[in-house]
């Protein structure tokens, strides 16, 4: 937290709480934990080298998977981060920064978690145990925190399979499935979407062809979005891991079509370490000709956690030249 504020400062529209239980593994230490409560078993071992090669869990016993089973941690990790956050903005003068608390997708959950062959039985108590966390949240802190949702598992099924992308968005209700989230949570809850590729070992699950996937997600899911809660952002990846961002306008054409309505930023995910910083802004410029507007925001593709110290700075300070260029 305090790396990031001594790199962009008042350039933040919220901070990260730097999810220090998990920041390098994501999702496999929540699991790890729950196996620990007694909620999962191992069904079938891996060795997580990749997102592919992970170990598949089921309920113990015979049991069904239930949200009350589950302690997900993220209360345990806004309780512990509020404190120092609250100290960091007041000695900053950041009165209007907010406190950002991700937490991956139900469906992300489920699918990393059980498999595929076991997503769609266990979301619901993914979700149920989401929504306890998320309302713990809300009473603690109200007004000061921002839940991410982070939707991988989402966007790699839709660039695996794009062009039936949207196909696969209406059978599996890939973007009502994350607004749903929003519309359990207590109202007032403030929520930001961030639509992600996967990174680990800095490689993506999945490469997009072009941005129409990207684009067809995020509509949709602001068109289930319930319109009494606030969508505040989308985060879109323009990046792979080690993948830099085309360079070519073609890949960008779709985001013509990106709706996301009044008041819902765009965050660019186009900060990359391999090009140089021309073509960084270059980059940047193809992304704003083809939204027809300046973005709201730029951010790597996969978040800062699971690179190196040296490049995570590098990335920060990479960032601050393209928003101010921007």
């Amino acid at each position: 937290m305090r790396a990031m504020l001594d790199s962009a400062g008042p350039l933040l529209r919220t901070l990260p709480t730097g999810e220090t239980r998990r920041y390098e593994f994501y999702i496999r230490p929540i699991i790890e934990d729950l196996v620990a409560q007694g909620a999962l078993e191992s069904k079938k071992p891996g060795q997580w080298n990749t997102s592919r090669d992970r170990t598949i869990y089921r309920a113990p016993g015979g049991k069904r998977l239930s949200g009350d089973m589950m302690d997900l941690g993220y209360l345990r990790e806004a309780k512990e981060a509020i404190p120092v956050f609250e100290a960091l903005r007041a000695a900053r003068e950041l009165p209007d920064l907010t406190l950002q608390i991700g937490m991956p997708t139900t469906f992300t959950m489920a699918f990393i978690a059980t498999g595929a062959s076991g997503v769609l039985r266990n979301k619901k108590a993914f979700t149920d145990a989401t929504v306890r966390d998320i309302s713990g949240i809300r009473e603690l802190a109200g007004d000061d925190v921002v839940i991410q949702l982070e939707a991988t598992a989402e966007l790699v099924l839709m660039a695996k399979t794009q062009p039936l992308h949207g196909l696969v968005d209406r059978m599996l209700g890939l973007g009502s499935g994350i607004a749903e989230l929003a519309s359990l949570s207590p109202a007032g809850t403030r929520f930001g979407v961030h639509l992600c590729l996967g990174s680990m070992n800095n490689k993506a699950r999945a490469t997009l062809r072009n941005a129409r996937p990207l684009v067809h997600l995020a509509n949709s899911v602001v068109r289930h979005w319930p319109s009494d809660r606030a969508l505040e952002y989308i985060h879109g990846p323009f990046a792979a891991g080690d993948i830099p961002p085309s360079a070519k306008p073609e890949f960008y054409a779709p985001l013509t079509g990106l709706s996301l309505g009044a008041g819902t930023h765009f965050y660019a995910g186009l900060v990359h370490d391999s090009p140089t910083e021309a073509e960084q802004f270059h980059t940047l410029q193809l992304i704003e000709q083809a939204l027809g507007r300046p973005v709201d925001g730029v951010a790597t593709a996969c978040g800062l956690g699971r690179r190196p110290r040296p490049v995570a700075d590098a990335l920060m300070e990479r960032a601050n030249t393209l928003a101010a260029k921007g």
